[in-house]
């Protein structure tokens, strides 16, 4: 009983990628102001600048190509934001006259993003100021594992109007509450009143913000999708290892049938997610929210349940705490809640059922 998962879009940046994870520290300290050195390499890489155009010195490949490098990071449980800072950032950004030195930044390393695009719960409100606006409100869920130079991020005007704002960090004072994830994301909560930002700073108006949001959401979310695949295939790899070499009562737990029923029910539903991830990346361009909503809640589904057989075939959870296929299981179910929960998902599809 032998498997190897096969990469949804194989070549250089996924090998590149699991070279570089495979060798990161099991844990690493992201308290420091200072990049991790797993960090370090992806800038030095240009991971940032896959997605972004040649015309701003990019890399200009497709969503597949940034896909291949979540999912060799899933396989190895990285916690750094490559979907935030590599894909959710460039799409929000793209052709925006004034983000094009943002960008090119971005490419050559020199600035990292941290989009903030929860702020339905807490409002951030923009007033008009001279020579630009003030900010009264929070930032929420501000993914900094990895220091970040700048923040992009939306707020209303006081006529309701939405705004895409961007920010150096400095220049976004604030308390912040902070809490480490189970898969080591260390996330903050900004509180912010006062701050004074240029009239520069704002990107974009009105329903353009609407419609990036929306897209740079579903880029975000089906790349943790990808994260995800790459973390369940590793899971199945490690289970099947364990089983084969593993022995009770004098022999192989791998000749159990009903362990192994359990692995083929993994094995299919990796297979199908694997299947459906692949497809829903390639076809972006053509699906709506409700196609990206509908793959992300069948995942944040079946890959909890495909962890949760990984930890029992492994013993259960007080034998598996220490064993790598625990902190993917962990990794894939922090992975599930990034840009909207299964109910969030759950409220699209409701939302868009009841408009048609």
């Amino acid at each position: 009983m032998t498997f190897h998962a096969t990469p949804m879009f194989p070549g250089d940046l996924y090998d590149t990628t699991a070279r570089v994870a495979a060798a990161a520290p099991v844990t690493e300290t992201f308290e420091s102001q200072e990049p991790s050195e797993t960090w370090r390499q992806f800038l030095q890489l240009g991971w940032q600048g896959v997605l972004i155009d040649e015309a701003h010195d990019g890399a200009g490949a497709s969503l597949g190509d940034v896909a291949a490098v979540a999912e060799a990071a899933g396989r190895h449980a990285l916690a750094q934001p490559l979907a935030a800072r590599c894909a959710v950032v460039p799409e929000l950004l793209a052709g925006l006259p004034a983000a094009g030195d943002i960008l090119r930044a971005m490419a050559a390393g020199e600035a990292s993003v941290c989009p903030v695009l929860e702020t339905a719960q807490a409002p951030l409100g923009a007033a008009p100021a001279a020579g630009g606006l003030v900010l009264d409100g929070s930032l929420r869920g501000a993914d900094l594992t990895e220091p970040a130079t700048h923040f992009v991020f939306v707020a209303r005007a006081q006529d309701g109007e939405p705004l895409l704002l961007i920010a150096q960090r400095d220049a976004v004072p604030g308390h912040a509450s902070t809490w480490l994830g189970i898969d080591g994301r260390q996330t903050a909560d900004i509180a912010l009143s006062g701050v004074a930002l240029p009239s520069a700073a704002v990107l974009a108006r009105g329903d353009e913000v609407h419609r990036r949001v929306e897209r740079a959401s579903a880029v975000g979310g089906l790349l943790a999708c990808a994260q995800i695949v790459g973390a369940l295939g590793a899971m199945i790899e490690q289970t099947i290892e364990y089983l084969t070499t593993r022995v009770q009562f004098g022999v192989a737990l791998a000749t159990f049938q009903a362990l192994r029923h359990r692995v083929v029910e993994m094995y299919v539903a990796y297979e199908n997610v694997r299947g459906m991830v692949r497809r829903q990346v390639l076809e972006l361009e053509g699906a709506s929210a409700r196609d990206v909503a509908l793959v992300q809640l069948y995942l944040s589904v079946t890959g909890r349940q495909v962890a949760e057989s990984a930890i029992q075939l492994h013993g259960g959870i007080g034998m598996s705490r220490e064993l790598p296929a625990a902190r993917l299981a962990m990794h894939a179910l922090a992975c599930s809640l990034q840009w909207g929960d299964r109910f969030a998902h759950l409220d699209r599809l409701a939302g868009s059922a009841a408009a048609h």
